[in-house]
């Protein structure tokens, strides 16, 4: 039996570093997002030895190893990793394709571990709920590989669609109830551009979490300031109010002033020109997905002025990403 999965990629609109733990554990976290129609795609093939070939087609790189390696340190860990907490003991040829660039602030690598544990879950019939996947892409990616992060990526990609989630001890998935009209016009106000450069999360989240282990306060300020936006987000989308969207749309560009205060690794001065550029241009408010450094920003444009703030980043370097919103989260089928 042959099995191919798929997860999708996420925006997250607010909340976004609350979700990390020790932060989420001790003073709880929530993260508005969706997922969207771009997707990591895994294809798992039975081989007759007991040997682990991977493939990514977009690296058109790969590796064989022996099941029980754990050595993480040369590539392909994530694979390692799924293959050993699971305790798979039978080999399989491993094919990868995604639909958007590794580091692209989407959450892609936990797409990947939770299409990778689907997968699995179909072709051993393991019963894995989508949270319990979900949580163990956390573990895997967070405790078994080490690998500095939250929550979000991993739930977002099993789950799918426009979610709510709330971080503690356990992890809340809420589906926001709303209105067609206002997810359609939502999406119609959003662009999202890829404008390269590096992305180095696990750097960022080092002087993040630095912030917290001193308790320093303007950290924590800023944290609340993340959650509030979360909180109010949800509440414009729930009033099915469209006239209440441009308000939507300030504190997306509120919760990215607070998150470039967290570390001076968030930004730089290419985002800060694609920023301020959008925004001159008819751009309520934006921000960098993921941890920073790079990637895709998401913004939300005055929807007269949509086309001209798009002619104007693409002047710049920028290469506008269309997109739409994704319901469906983890999917798995046999050929």
């Amino acid at each position: 039996m042959i099995v191919r999965s798929k997860a999708p990629f996420r925006v997250s609109f607010g909340g976004g570093g609350t979700d990390m733990a020790p932060y989420c554990i001790e003073h709880g976290g929530c993260v508005i997002s969706t997922t969207i129609d771009r997707h990591v795609y895994i294809t798992l093939q039975p081989r007759e030895d007991k040997k682990i070939k991977i493939f990514s087609q977009n690296l058109n790189d790969g590796m064989i190893f022996e099941i029980g390696d754990k050595n993480y340190e040369i590539g392909f860990e994530l694979f390692k990793g799924v293959i050993n907490i699971l305790e798979i003991c039978d080999g399989f040829n491993i094919l990868t394709y995604s639909e958007l660039p590794a580091g692209s602030g989407m959450g892609g690598s936990s797409s990947l571990s939770v299409a990778l544990i689907g997968a699995f879950n179909y072709y051993y019939d393991l019963g894995l709920s989508k949270h319990k996947i979900a949580q163990k892409a956390y573990d895997i990616e967070r405790i078994e590989l080490k690998q500095k992060g939250g929550y979000q990526d991993q739930f977002a990609a099993a789950y799918g669609g426009f979610n709510f989630m709330e971080f503690r001890e356990t992890v809340r998935v809420t589906p926001i109830k709303t209105s067609k009209e206002m997810i359609n016009e939502l999406q119609f106000r959003l662009i999202l551009c890829y404008i390269g450069g590096s992305h180095f999360s696990s750097d960022i989240q080092d002087e993040v979490l630095m912030g917290y282990k001193i308790e320093k306060k303007s950290y924590m300020e800023a944290m609340q300031d993340l959650k509030d936006v979360a909180h109010e987000m949800r509440r414009i989308i729930e009033t099915k109010d469209i006239s209440q969207l441009n308000e939507f749309g300030k504190l997306i560009h509120k919760g990215w002033e607070a998150k470039k205060s967290l570390s001076t690794k968030i930004t730089n001065k290419n985002i800060e020109n694609f920023y301020l550029t959008s925004r001159k241009f008819g751009v309520f408010g934006g921000k960098l997905l993921g941890a920073g450094g790079g990637g895709h920003l998401l913004l939300f444009s005055d929807p007269s002025r949509k086309y001209k703030v798009i002619q104007e980043l693409v002047k710049i370097g920028g290469k506008i990403v269309n997109f739409h919103f994704n319901p469906r989260g983890l999917e798995v089928w046999k050929l």
